[in-house]
This record gives C-alpha cells, sequence and structure tokens, in this order.
C-alpha cells in the first residue's frame, strides 16, 4: 500500500510536468503563429504584378545597373539635344527653297518643282521639329523675328505641297480652283511639327510675330500662297537685312494695283483687305497713337497714318485736303503659282 502510494505520488508528479511542459510548448506554437505573417491578408506592400494595384503603374522600372545611385536609363527620344547647327541646317533649307530659281520676283513659285526636288523641304521639316527652343531664346530680336517669317513662310509652302495639285471642292464655288481656300481649315486646322510642338498658321502669326513684335509691316511680308495677298520674296529674311527687306516688302505692295488704287474723280482711296484682315494689329501699332488725321476713324486714321511715309507728296496732298472715302479692294486668291 506504502508502495502504490509513493509510485501514485510520483506519477502525479510527471502528470504535472506534463502538463506543464504541454502549456508551455502550446504558448510558444501560439507565439509562433502570431509572428507569421497572414498570406491571406492584403499586403500594406502593392503587388507589382497585380494589374488591379494603384500603384502598379507607378512601381520604378529596374535600371538593370548594379550600381544603386546611377540614374535611370532614358529613352533617346525623349532628349531634347541642344545642338546649335539646327538652326542654322533651317537657314540653308531655306535659302535652297527661297531662291529666285523657285519664286520669281513677283512672288510665284514653282510649286511642281518643289513637289518633284524635296531635298530642302525635308530638311527643313526634320531640323525644325528637332530645334530645341533655348537656341532661339539665345537670339537677337531681328534673328527671331527672321526666323519666325521664314517659318511661316515655308510652312505655307509644305501646306500647298501636301495637297498639290489642289483639288477644288465643288460646293465652294466663291474662290478659284486653285486656290489655298479650297483647302479647309488651312489656317487653323492644318498643323506643323517645331520645337517638338505642333502649331498651325495661325498661332505662329499671331503668338510668333504679330503680338510679340507690333509690326504691320510683318503683314506684308507673310504669305497666303495667294495672287493678291503678300508678296513672297526670292531669299530669305536676314537679320541684318531685316529693316531694309520689310520696307521694301511694304513700298512694293503699296505700289501694285493689289495694294493701294486712286479714284480721285469720285473721291475713294482704295486698300488692299489686307488692311482691313490685320486691323488688330495696326490699332496695336505706334501707328495708332498719331494723332493726324483725327477726324477720322481710329483704325482708319491709323492705316492713312501707316501708308504716309510711302506715297508720293502729291498723294500725301490728297489725303490731307480731300474728302475721300475709304474702299476695299477684295483679295485675288488664286495660286501664287508660276507654270
Amino acid at each position: 500500500m506504502v508502495l502504490f502510494y509513493t509510485h501514485k505520488k510520483h506519477i502525479v508528479t510527471l502528470a504535472l510536468l506534463a502538463c506543464l511542459i504541454g502549456l508551455f510548448a502550446f504558448r510558444l506554437s501560439t507565439a509562433a503563429a502570431e509572428d507569421k505573417p497572414d498570406r491571406s491578408a492584403k499586403p500594406d506592400t502593392p503587388d507589382r504584378n497585380d494589374p488591379n494595384s494603384s500603384e502598379t503603374a507607378s512601381a520604378p522600372a529596374p535600371t538593370g545597373s548594379p550600381d544603386p545611385n546611377a540614374p535611370a536609363s532614358e529613352n533617346d527620344d525623349d532628349i531634347f539635344e541642344l545642338n546649335p547647327s539646327s538652326f542654322a541646317l533651317i537657314n540653308k533649307a531655306y535659302e535652297g527653297i527661297f531662291t529666285p530659281e523657285l519664286v520669281t520676283d513677283d512672288g510665284l513659285v514653282k510649286y511642281s518643282t518643289l513637289k518633284r526636288k524635296r531635298y530642302d523641304i525635308l530638311a527643313a521639316k526634320r531640323e525644325l521639329k528637332q530645334l530645341n527652343p533655348a537656341i532661339l531664346m539665345s537670339l537677337s530680336r531681328e534673328d527671331r523675328m527672321a526666323f519666325w517669317i521664314n517659318t511661316y513662310n515655308f510652312c505655307t509652302i509644305e501646306l500647298i505641297l501636301r495637297y498639290y495639285p489642289i483639288q477644288p471642292k465643288w460646293w465652294n464655288i466663291l474662290y478659284p480652283d486653285n486656290s489655298i481656300m479650297q483647302i479647309t481649315g488651312a489656317w487653323e486646322k492644318e498643323f506643323f511639327d517645331i520645337q517638338r510642338e505642333e502649331y498651325n498658321l495661325r498661332e505662329i502669326e499671331q503668338n510668333f510675330l504679330l503680338k510679340r513684335y507690333k509690326d504691320p509691316r510683318i503683314c506684308f511680308a507673310l504669305s497666303n500662297a495667294s495672287i493678291g495677298g503678300a508678296t513672297l520674296r526670292n531669299e530669305p529674311y536676314q537679320a541684318e537685312r531685316l529693316k531694309e527687306q520689310l520696307e521694301d516688302q511694304v513700298k512694293r505692295y503699296l505700289a501694285a494695283s493689289k495694294g493701294v488704287r486712286w479714284d480721285k474723280d469720285n473721291n475713294i482711296l482704295y486698300l488692299s483687305n489686307l488692311f482691313q484682315a490685320y486691323k488688330n494689329t495696326f490699332l496695336a501699332s505706334e501707328y495708332a497713337t498719331i494723332k493726324k488725321f483725327r477726324d477720322r476713324k481710329e483704325e482708319e486714321r491709323t492705316w492713312l497714318n501707316f501708308i504716309l511715309p510711302y506715297l508720293s507728296q502729291e498723294d500725301i496732298r490728297y489725303l490731307e485736303t480731300a474728302p475721300f472715302k475709304i474702299r476695299f479692294i477684295e483679295v485675288d486668291w488664286h495660286l501664287n503659282e508660276s507654270r
């Protein structure tokens, strides 16, 4: 009986010890389970392979470089190189386009020849697209003005070549068949790649030239590819000769019948519709501040003060004394083409 009691005592002790060991093991397994991440739960860090993850697109792409401080690789097409030679190459192309061999003294263009010989056209398009704006910013005022006038006239020629020979619209009977007016949206809907941006003719004309420089003489340098519009020069505009060239443009235009006509018998002065089309440019210029012809409407006073230096003394006296009216000459929209 004593022996049984002794063994029973040992058995109870062992049982208690086993319980303690079991309890300790259970606590260890519970703690381990708490430290183990729950794979079914959504991770705090987004899964880069999950297409629904909101941060998938913003995840940085591996650079492939063993150096963690190495800059991310860039696509060569996205690098906007500062290449000064682009400006020189553009001017060289313009010299091959605005030349007596392709543009007559009257501003008529040999479009059929340009359509076949497109080397300078393609070169100018390529370099204009790659031109860094910083290059233009470093140039003089005259250089920039000459550049944008040449570029506007080049883009007008390039636009005509896109559609040449121009196919008339059956419903557009108000304009000649071979007219830029047969090209829908010629000034607003046709775009040109310049400085890695797309610009239309209206934006080049207004934003880079007329609003910036407020010089009405520019209006007589911008070709609209028509016989009645500004006469295209057969040479590029150049910074060192820009003032002389612009003065010559105005003088030649006003001397032609498409610029100014006189009907002194009926006291009528006919001005090109160009004056009306660019009325805001004239009103924003220094000519609007001159008080001569103060009895006239503001725009008429501005136009008259502008043309006065280009007129003869006889015509000036007529304007100062006669009770004339101003009428406008309709633009001849036939294509400025040399056959």
